[in-house]
């Protein structure tokens, strides 16, 4: 059991990472999606200075080039125009049962049978965002945002081989990664004049970037972290299923999203899927030992 300070510093963390998704929105209506990406981690880099190198360059590069560049990139794609923040804050959480399935392809990681109805539930879930069509996701932005997840997937292979990393650490340096890259390909598809839309961008703009930029990555992975080292993963992780929750309901408060029920009912099938997928297999243990 947390004691009550953990408990509200955990709920601190789902509440920025929740409302990211909101913040992401509002920067994306004044910046392009990719110029965003490069962007938000530039103004990470110079925070390196107060972090020794957390792991090999190697390891830096992939979480740079799957993390931060790849989910990143493709979300900002599809909320740019195809997806609202609510729903990819429900969506992007498709990253677990995908790691899941990673895992046992790479890794050899066996898969449980609860495990496995959750993943298919998760999937009726997504299936019916997919039959819905329009509304507040498209099917562009749906294949974009899965895309995200499974970046982001793909990057927690490469978490469990650097088993106690200081999170915050590797994210910093891994933002070395993204900026140039971004840049160019912004560049290339957005315009090719990056320095005028940023010099461009107002007080909203440039808070929404520094409140994803500094709220998420530093002060949330940092927290995220140091529950970690106090709490086994078991207690700690399933709090992560509340984002998309006060992701939803932020977009609601702020933007003035709404969902349909349909969407309701998709959404509710994905988040019992998942639920079903990472703590199903727990549950079974405890009631085996009952």
């Amino acid at each position: 059991m947390m004691p009550p300070r953990d408990l509200a510093l955990v709920m601190l963390v789902v509440l920025a990472w929740g409302t990211n998704f909101t913040a992401m929105k509002l920067a994306l209506d004044e910046l392009p999606p990719l110029l965003f990406v490069g962007l938000r981690f530039a103004i990470l880099v110079p925070f390196m200075v107060f972090f020794p190198r957390p792991a090999s360059w190697k390891a830096i590069i992939a979480v740079g080039v799957l993390i931060n560049a790849g989910q990143f990139g493709f979300l900002f794609s599809a909320m740019a125009a195809d997806v609202t923040a609510g729903l990819a804050s429900l969506i992007l959480q498709s990253q677990a049962p995908l790691t899941i399935v990673l895992a046992a392809i790479v890794y050899g990681e066996r898969v449980s049978a609860i495990q496995i109805a959750g993943i298919a539930l998760a999937c009726l879930g997504l299936a019916g965002f997919g039959v819905a069509g329009g509304g507040n996701v498209t099917a562009l932005g749906l294949v974009l945002v899965l895309c995200g997840a499974l970046s982001w997937a793909c990057g927690n292979l490469v978490f469990r081989r650097l088993p106690g990393v200081d999170f915050p650490a590797l994210f910093i340096w891994a933002s070395l990664v993204p900026p140039l890259p971004m840049l160019a390909l912004s560049m290339a598809f957005e315009g090719p004049a990056p320095v005028q839309t940023i010099a461009a961008m107002g007080l909203a703009g440039w808070g929404s970037v520094i409140y994803v930029a500094i709220i998420s990555t530093i002060i949330g992975y940092s927290i995220w972290g140091a529950l970690l080292s106090r709490h086994q993963a078991a207690l700690v992780t399933p709090f992560a299923l509340l984002i998309p929750v006060v992701g939803i309901a932020t977009a609601w408060l702020v933007l003035g999203e709404e969902v349909s029920p349909f969407e309701a009912a998709s959404g509710a099938v994905i988040l019992a899927g998942i639920a079903l997928a990472v703590l199903g297999p727990r549950w079974a243990r405890r009631g085996s030992q009952g």
